[in-house]
């Protein structure tokens, strides 16, 4: 198993750029940071298909 660690600030925000460009960052009421996009689809399946592709990307990084 490979140890992960989490990312500072400055590294999130270029992995999200060269990665995926749309998602956006931010931090809650507490600070505590967090990743987000707003994905619409037209179709149930459509959006469980999109999570699971982010599970997938989220595993595998």
């Amino acid at each position: 198993m490979v140890e992960k660690i989490a990312l500072n600030e400055q590294e999130l925000e270029a992995k999200l750029q060269s990665m995926a460009p749309e998602w956006k960052t931010g931090k809650n009421e507490k600070g505590v940071p967090f990743i987000e996009r707003v994905y619409h689809a037209s179709k149930f399946m459509e959006g469980i298909a999109f999570v699971g592709k982010v599970a997938q990307a989220a595993e595998d990084n």
